[in-house]
């Protein structure tokens, strides 16, 4: 069944189609409708926005699952400025939900950010088992 999965970046052409499978992957999950797909519509104009971690699932050449990420700064206390990469939104396609894929992405998506060389921040919200659970982690090398 996993086997015909593609992890990919995504492509300018399929925007609306993933803004759309955010938007359903959301909707009513944690307040009637949903705003995630419009947030990851205006990121992708950000200049923090990475393009080159940007990625979409596949399964069969359908549009599955996607997840992306930002560069952000925290401000220190004593003044310095921390570097972060913050992840997400991450989706997978409702009827999809709780077989595993979402990890797979997450998984893929994480290597690729090579999240071990820097500080980093990612919040993803996620099904998980049939709990909801909201992840957030700092990874630092």
């Amino acid at each position: 069944m996993k086997e015909n999965i593609i992890i990919r970046l995504e492509r300018e052409n399929e925007y609306h189609e993933v803004e759309n499978l955010v938007r359903e992957s959301f909707w009513n999950v944690y307040r009637p409708g949903c705003l995630e797909y419009y947030v990851l519509h205006q990121l992708r104009n950000d200049p923090a926005f990475v393009p080159k971690l940007d990625f979409v699932m596949t399964l069969d050449g359908q549009l599955i699952g996607q997840n992306m990420f930002m560069k952000a700064v925290i401000a220190a206390d004593d003044g310095r400025s921390i570097p972060i990469m913050t992840m997400g939104p991450i989706c997978i396609a409702p009827e999809l939900k709780r077989k595993g894929y979402g990890k797979i992405l997450l998984d893929y998506s994480l290597e690729k950010a090579d999240l071990n060389r820097q500080a980093s921040l990612a919040s993803a919200i996620m099904d998980c088992r049939k709990a909801r659970m909201h992840l957030s982690f700092c990874a630092k090398n």
